[in-house]
């Protein structure tokens, strides 16, 4: 296994968690030609996570230091499938070794990537396939591997209609492109999202909430709720609103990297850079 080495000067706490955030800084400038190497940033992170832990349990101020932790892990977010890709199946099986913790998102890079990757090629088969432009050999991997249903495709239309009038800023016809896609999908829990977010500006409140416990109850767990409920009211414009679901996010996961993403985009949204 690619452990760090901590070196022998690191006596207490505070020394760990400098010394490996010093590494790890370096090694995430550094991931493209890294290959398996690459996996001692991983290592850094654990260390420098399990030392903040320490010290933050006796008191010690370490808001710098969080700082430092949180950039690391924002720029291994940023590079994340060049990182996939140096690391290979060692990631695989550097995990399997070490068993580590779900809250410890940078052991699960690659399948946060093979996520993005269903995902936009699921969104791309079906675009095109609509417009019948499929080339025979995309048309065999969609057919094999992604083909949604009718029904799929057209709750798929109804949705991107439906956002795009939430753009243009009637609700009303946004609402009945969503209710009609949930008629077709029952189980996508994102027009049920947006069911919620329309109700919730149209001031139908009892409706909305009705909405979201729906969408909530389809998800895996409530921080997948409340981040895309948070970027729908971002969509919107309802930046209070979408403060709140991030902040909920931040307390109920400080460890993870996600809710911190949404906080700044709706940071940025407000022009508050």
């Amino acid at each position: 296994m690619a452990k760090s080495v901590v070196p022998s000067t690191a006596h207490t706490p505070a020394d760990r968690v400098r010394e490996a955030l010093d590494e790890a800084e370096i090694w995430v400038s550094r991931v493209r030609g890294a290959g398996p190497r690459v996996l001692e940033l991983l290592h850094l992170l654990d260390q420098a996570d399990d030392a903040l832990a320490e010290l933050e349990a006796s008191g010690v101020d370490v808001r710098a230091e969080r700082v430092r932790f949180e950039t690391v892990q924002r720029q291994l977010g940023n590079q994340m499938r060049r990182f996939v890709a140096e690391a290979g199946k060692s990631l695989q099986q550097e995990r399997a070794a070490g068993q580590p913790d779900q809250a410890r998102w940078w052991w699960f890079l690659d399948e946060a990537v093979a996520r993005q990757r269903v995902r936009r090629l699921r969104r791309w088969l079906i675009g095109i396939a609509a417009a019948a432009l499929l080339l025979a050999a995309a048309a065999l991997a969609y057919d094999r591997f992604f083909a949604p249903s009718p029904e799929e495709r057209e709750a798929f239309q109804l949705g991107v209609q439906g956002e795009a009038l939430v753009e243009e800023g009637d609700l009303q016809a946004a609402l009945k492109e969503f209710g009609a896609a949930i008629a077709l999908t029952p189980d996508d829990p994102d027009p049920w999202i947006w069911l919620g977010v329309i109700h919730t500006q149209l001031g139908e409140l009892e409706d909305a909430q009705a909405a979201f416990e729906k969408a909530r109850s389809m998800y895996d767990s409530d921080l997948d709720f409340l981040l895309e409920r948070g970027l729908a009211y971002v969509r919107v414009r309802d930046l209070a609103a979408a403060s709140a679901d991030a902040e909920q996010a931040i307390r109920e996961y400080p460890d993870l990297g996600y809710p911190y993403y949404l906080r700044a985009s709706i940071e940025t949204e407000a022009g508050d850079y």
